[in-house]
């Protein structure tokens, strides 16, 4: 059987690193490429996280292209305090990587070519502020139509944010709501949505993840040492379970049948609230009587996505 191609767009943080260690560890999907966009930390450290990770994987034939340096408008936000300065939780011992290896290619430029290259073939995944795909969109308009689907981890419908700036926004379509409103409106895939607030429901009990964490692999080791931090902080904030919401939205992208209840909404992106700009608005009530452009999911089986994620960290 054929793999599935597969584009990871990423800012490399620590659910990021884990996202990337669970594609690539698939012998079901090939990884053509990973893109990477300011937000969580700046652009080299994202480049350099990405490197890191795929080094741990030994996958460092996936070429890495360094994407969009800030939003489409700039503002200065980060999630460093989540992640930390390095964005990999200030790991005390990262493994050494050459940044020579990071593609000339811009990464926008590399969509393009790439989306013309493997026309309709293409699982395109972003876990990041969603930049290069507005320019990408901007660049090349028909650059959605050439991708068999697009997953997409952002996006909050209750009002839960979990930016430091902002109450009532998630991290990616408030970082840049522009992007975001632009892929909702623009794109000519499927598109199908892994919210914040899925990510809180839909947890990694604390048994099992502690279980993964120690199992004394070198990638099990490496996500203990990325992960020290945001566990601590998760349990010191009583989450059910741990949350690791870019793992989330690649299990789904792996798997389908992971998804066990969504909904096809119209869906958009709030630009002028000064409360709630950033926000994913859904029209639950179908006032405006528009076609649904995405899926949102609002269940999962957490079993078998779990078992995707123990499955990542074999050596």
């Amino acid at each position: 059987m054929a793999k599935q191609k597969m584009i990871i767009d990423c800012d490399t943080g620590v659910d990021d690193a884990q996202a990337i260690m669970m594609a690539v560890s698939r012998p079901d999907i090939d990884v053509i490429a990973i893109t990477c966009v300011n937000g969580n930390v700046d652009i080299d450290n994202v480049c350099r996280n990405t490197l890191r990770v795929l080094k741990i994987c030994e996958a460092l034939h996936i070429p890495v292209f360094r994407g969009c340096t800030r939003p489409i408008i700039h503002h200065d936000e980060d999630a460093s305090f989540y992640h930390g300065q390095d964005g990999m939780g200030d790991h005390p011992n990262p493994p050494e990587v050459d940044m020579s290896c990071i593609q000339a290619e811009h990464a926008v430029n590399a969509l393009i070519r790439l989306t013309k290259l493997y026309k309709g073939q293409i699982k395109f995944v972003t876990l990041a502020p969603l930049t290069n795909l507005g320019v990408a969109l901007r660049m090349d308009p028909d650059f959605s139509s050439r991708l068999k689907s697009l997953v997409i981890m952002g996006g909050n419908m209750q009002g839960k944010g979990n930016r430091s700036s902002s109450i009532a926004s998630e991290f990616n379509f408030g970082t840049d709501p522009e992007a975001a409103y632009m892929v909702l409106h623009e794109m000519k895939c499927p598109i199908t949505i892994v919210s914040w607030e899925l990510c809180l429901k839909d947890v990694y009990p604390w048994e099992k993840a502690e279980e993964c964490f120690h199992l004394n692999t070198r990638k099990s080791n490496f996500l203990q040492a990325i992960t020290k931090s945001t566990v601590n902080r998760q349990k010191t904030n009583r989450e059910l379970g741990y949350i690791s919401c870019d793992v989330f939205a690649t299990a789904v992208a792996i798997d389908s049948s992971i998804v066990l209840e969504s909904v096809d909404i119209f869906a958009t992106v709030e630009l002028n609230g000064s409360l709630t700009r950033g926000m994913l608005v859904a029209d639950w009530r179908d006032k405006l009587k528009k076609s649904p452009n995405v899926t949102i999911v609002e269940k999962t089986d957490v079993e078998k996505s779990l078992s995707l994620w123990r499955f990542m960290l074999k050596d």
